[in-house]
């Protein structure tokens, strides 16, 4: 049976023959090339892809790391006081209660319409000095530079990434000792904020959200801390889904990131199979007769023959391309659009010259379910093209960079020239005058 594999650690591009030696699923991996990635956030790369994740919490120093490449306090202060920040991307919480909205937000007008949640400055400012912590959730889709750290980490992990800021005052805490459903990279930015961690305890190991409220554990029952320690500006510190933990400041301020590794889990994978093996005409007769009786048999492993009723098929796919395709859909819709389409139409001698692919969300070939077109799944769109240009994209998203379109096989010259002038045209290639690094800024 196969199933999905991780990227690999240094971003190469990457593609992914099926089972039978066809290139039913073929991916590429571009990543931003100014924004941080797995490696700015721990020691060993391979260590914590092997031993660590979604095991321990682990902690790497913030020596000869940089916290200003991860993001600008500064810039995160401006934007919230002085960009008309609308709810929900802040709130102020004070010893893990939530500030009423109505206390830091005020009213105002445009066009026809009121707004009613937007931040109101020195109300924000008048509750930092009392002790709240700021939150700043969702910046990894309202923030240039930070839409791009969580979208090289999504490359690398093929789990979606979201990120929120936590602005505190000295001697404050923010939330009481709770645990989340996703893991979680703290990056100290500015000042020193205090960590406890403890041990999941049965109920919050391995947590699944939006099924059933999980109590939050108690300090009575979470016992001694497996770590307790001050993160200072460069630590990076790693837990795991569901390890309680509380953290608070010092005598300093303290600013860090959190860098929200979400979960697809393999409980929603064998779901989706499920479905698509329903699609595909099984598991849709009924179940025996009389199945209710004490002596009734019953399907115990995939495959049971039940004797007088049908065999019960439970051998699913987990690594077919449907559900490759769903995992990618999951993943890129909670992401930014990072690539963008060019403003005007790319000139038309671009096709012949230099090329590179432009950086930002995963890119997937495979074909339709009839076999009759290519999709090229680009993070926020699926391109369809003539199922003939499917060698042809095939090697274009294995080619080394910079590459020239009459390099690439699989295409007559007229063909392979409309293929990548759309290719232009969708933002997905950009010729070598475009292929220039970011700005690692967070401007709008």
């Amino acid at each position: 049976m196969g199933t999905p594999t991780a990227p690999t650690a240094d971003l190469t591009p990457t593609p992914t023959p099926a089972a039978d030696g066809h290139p039913g699923w073929l991916v590429r991996r571009q990543p931003h090339p100014d924004a941080p990635t797995l490696a700015d956030l721990v020691d060993d790369v391979g260590q914590f892809r092997g031993d660590d994740v979604y095991r321990r919490p682990a902690v790497s120093s913030g020596a000869g790391r940089d916290p200003g490449r991860f993001a600008d306090v500064d810039a995160l202060w401006s934007d919230l006081l002085g960009r008309s920040a609308r709810r929900p991307t802040f709130r102020l919480v004070t010893e893990g209660t939530t500030t009423s909205p109505g206390e830091v937000t005020r009213r105002a007008r445009i066009g026809n319409r009121d707004l009613t949640d937007l931040a109101a400055p020195n109300r924000v400012i008048d509750g930092y000095r009392a002790g709240a912590t700021v939150v700043l959730q969702g910046l990894h889709l309202t923030d240039p530079g930070l839409a791009r750290f969580a979208n090289n980490l999504a490359l690398e992990l093929d789990q979606p990434v979201q990120l929120n800021a936590y602005l505190s005052p000295a001697s404050a805490r923010g939330l009481d000792v709770h645990f989340d459903y996703h893991d979680v990279f703290v990056v100290q930015l500015d000042g020193a904020k205090r960590w406890r961690v403890w041990a999941p305890t049965d109920r919050t190991r391995d947590p699944i959200g939006g099924r059933h409220a999980i109590p939050r554990p108690t300090l009575d029952e979470v016992g001694e801390p497996v770590l307790d320690l001050v993160l200072e500006p460069g630590d990076v510190l790693y837990l795991p889904r569901g390890h309680p933990h509380v953290a608070e400041t010092t005598d300093r301020e303290s600013a860090h990131l959190t860098v929200g590794v979400l979960a697809v889990t393999w409980h929603r994978v064998v779901r989706r199979a499920i479905d698509d093996a329903v699609d595909a005409g099984r598991l849709r007769t009924s179940i025996p007769l009389s199945s209710l009786d004490p002596s009734a048999p019953g399907p115990t492993a995939p495959n049971v023959d039940l004797g007088s009723g049908p065999t019960l098929d439970l051998d699913l796919d987990l690594g077919s391309v449907p559900v490759r395709r769903w995992i990618a859909r999951e993943i890129w819709s909670r992401q930014a659009a990072t690539r963008l389409r060019p403003r005007t139409p790319p000139d038309p001698t671009a096709a012949d010259g230099p090329l590179f692919f432009a950086p930002g969300p995963l890119i997937t070939l495979s074909h339709s379910a009839s076999g009759a077109r290519s999709l090229l799944f680009v993070g926020d769109r699926t391109i369809t093209l003539p199922v003939e240009a499917h060698g042809f994209l095939a090697s274009l998203l294995g080619a080394p960079e910079p590459f020239r379109r009459a390099e690439i096989a699989g295409l007559d010259d007229d063909s392979s020239r409309v293929v990548v002038t759309r290719l232009l045209d969708e933002g997905i290639l950009v010729p070598l005058a475009d292929a220039r690094p970011e700005r690692p800024d967070h401007d709008p």
